[in-house]
């Protein structure tokens, strides 16, 4: 069975993904596992507090130790830049060279793997709210860049996950609650100043969005809204390893060496049912059963996707997971070959991934549920972010936290 996303969902899917798409550049071809993390494993998230470290790493293939510069720039609620100096949210420089670089060794597929932290010596970030990473090639010219959110808890939110209250709905839809807790903390013309934003799965692009409370308990405030602040449980996501070059990888029907490793996945299908087994909610990590140092002595492959069903007339097949921000762009389309089977071929580092297929019809709506099904019992992590512009600021802040999993669904 097929489940189609709601006008709404669709809304508030491209609402907070077009907005994102707007400032960001895509890496090129040679560029590969460009990511953002707080350090947390195996689920890590673009989204950090303030103070904390935040790790930036990413591999040229081209492995001729180009001297990159990295660049910080802030943007607003919605992802318009920002009118603050850099000094007013930077403490030191916005931009420096990346100088912590090492190039691969033992590997078939010789490249140079870049990593940053921040705050270091050069750059501290001193406001939360959006930011993006750029990074700068040798003319200045921004070669690719990401995004990541940072926060501060001013305030406590409280969320729970619970079952669709729309009977319809019950079996395929999860609900999120949460309350803001203000600890005293002035939060002025709240209509106007306050918006709340739930994401699931540490996908940033991908929200609902809420601008008021529903009602007010003292310091408490409720967001209790059953039939927006809903999502697709979509189903477990789909998943394999290629930490072993030599050996039997989870998900892994056959492999071959070519120039590369060339490793083929089990066939996909349509899936019609929930399926229980335990991901990491569409994460990755980098690493090889070989290696001292996953970073440079991991290697790369040539992941060879397949999909056997065949697709309604007009719709187009794409793989997304954290390896590419949830992205369904051109890079990541499986075209259809001579017997009809859709296929993909992905050059990714070894290691461990969580990957599902979403469609987009021919108006490009993004149907998230159409291949893998929707059920509530999924296990998912929500996220919701408090963004705060007080009357009179000239930035908006991202003032408060709060986390929950589906598997304490209520």
């Amino acid at each position: 069975m097929k489940y189609i996303l709601n006008l709404l969902l669709f809304l508030s899917f491209f609402t907070g993904y077009a907005q994102i798409n707007n400032v960001l550049t895509t890496p090129p071809y040679y560029i590969k596992t460009a990511r953002i993390s707080d350090g947390q494993f195996p689920k890590s998230s673009p989204i950090i507090k303030l103070g904390n470290t935040l790790y930036f790493s990413f591999d040229d293939l081209q492995g001729d130790e180009k001297e990159y510069a990295y660049k910080i720039v802030r943007f607003e609620e919605n992802w318009q830049e920002t009118d603050l100096a850099v000094s007013e949210y930077i403490d030191g420089f916005d931009s420096d060279i990346i100088t912590d670089t090492q190039n691969a060794t033992g590997t078939l597929q010789s490249y140079t793997h870049y990593q940053l932290k921040i705050p270091n010596e050069s750059t501290k970030i001193l406001l939360s709210g959006n930011y993006i990473i750029q990074v700068l090639d040798e003319d200045d010219e921004v070669l690719f860049s990401l995004p990541f959110i940072v926060y501060e808890k001013k305030i406590n939110i409280g969320v729970q996950v619970k079952w669709a209250n729309d009977v319809s709905k019950k079996d395929q839809w999860q609900t999120v609650d949460f309350s803001l807790y203000k600890q005293s903390f002035p939060i002025l013309n709240e209509t106007q100043t306050l918006t709340t934003r739930i994401f699931q799965n540490n996908d940033i692009s991908y929200y609902k969005e809420f601008h008021q409370p529903t009602f007010y308990k003292g310091e408490e405030w409720v967001y209790h809204y059953p039939n927006d602040a809903i999502f697709e449980g979509i189903n477990e996501f789909r998943q394999f390893e290629t930490k072993d070059l030599r050996g039997i990888n989870y998900g892994i029907q056959y492999s071959e060496l070519k120039q590369l490793y060339e490793f083929y996945p089990y066939k996909d299908y349509y899936r019609d049912h929930y399926l229980f087994y335990k991901d990491i909610d569409g994460a990755y990590f980098v690493k090889s059963d070989q290696a001292d140092n996953p970073n440079t002595e991991s290697d790369y492959i040539h992941v060879h996707f397949r999909f056997e069903d065949i697709l309604d007339a007009g719709k187009r097949l794409y793989i997304i997971g954290q390896f590419n921000n949830f992205t369904p762009s051109d890079d990541y389309e499986l075209k259809q070959n001579e017997t009809g089977t859709y296929e993909c071929t992905l050059t990714l580092k070894q290691g461990y991934y969580n990957y599902m297929y979403v469609t987009k019809d021919k108006d490009n709506q993004i149907d998230i549920a159409e291949v893998s099904g929707s059920y509530s019992q999924t296990e998912n992590d929500y996220t919701v972010l408090a963004y705060y512009r007080a009357p009179g600021a000239r930035y908006t802040r991202v003032i408060g936290i709060g986390k929950a999993n589906s598997d304490q669904i209520k």
